[in-house]
């Protein structure tokens, strides 16, 4: 199935759908997974790059229509050639949808506080302090009273890590921002009234 097709089909899907936002709780997940691809070595030999999945439960809540608040935990786990990294994060948001009805552009800024541990194959092992807020937008669909989709397109992200060397105990830190086209995460919610 083609992009095009099957955006048409959940936005057909999402203007068939009724809802009330105001008042109500937004209980998400999301599940990411990137594949680093694979590289060639010196030799010629082909090596897998890596990989990195993720998963994000979220709490929110609609203190009007269109404006939800919330906090979301997190696990990564990231490998490649090198080693892998543990990382958990706690994450508040702000996200204003635009517009009215099932279907809905939204603005996501948020603002993730993590910490992690890296395990190397070949020199020493690490911790890291992150802090990263961002902005994404992305759009909101409303499939029935209690489920919905959301997906994000792109970010704009400070990112400011704490890597310190477990051995000798030598810290670096890291400031810069970063644009990314295609930072693409999906995830569904579920939503209800208390």
């Amino acid at each position: 199935m083609n992009k095009g097709l099957f955006l048409f089909l959940l936005l057909l899907l999402g203007s068939l759908a009724h809802a009330q936002y105001g008042g109500q709780w937004i209980f998400g997940e999301r599940l990411n997974f990137v594949n680093g691809g694979r590289v060639m070595t010196e030799t010629g030999e082909k090596k897998n790059n890596g990989f990195m999945f993720k998963v994000a439960p979220s709490l929110g809540y609609f203190v009007r229509n269109g404006l939800a608040v919330g906090v979301g935990v997190g696990y990564e786990y990231m490998k490649d050639v090198n080693g892998h990294q543990n990382t958990f994060e706690v994450t508040p948001f702000v996200r204003y949808d635009f517009g009215g009805g099932q279907v809905r552009p939204f603005l996501l800024a948020e603002s993730a506080f993590g910490w992690g541990k890296s395990n190397m194959k070949k020199g020493n092992d690490g911790r890291h302090y992150l802090w990263t807020p961002a902005l994404k937008p992305g759009i909101w669909i409303r499939f029935t009273d209690n489920l919905a989709a959301e997906a994000t397109v792109m970010s704009l992200r400070y990112e400011h890590a704490k890597l310190t060397d477990l051995k000798t105990d030598e810290a670096l830190v890291r400031n810069r921002w970063k644009f990314r086209w295609l930072d693409i995460s999906f995830g569904f919610n579920l939503l209800f009234n208390f």
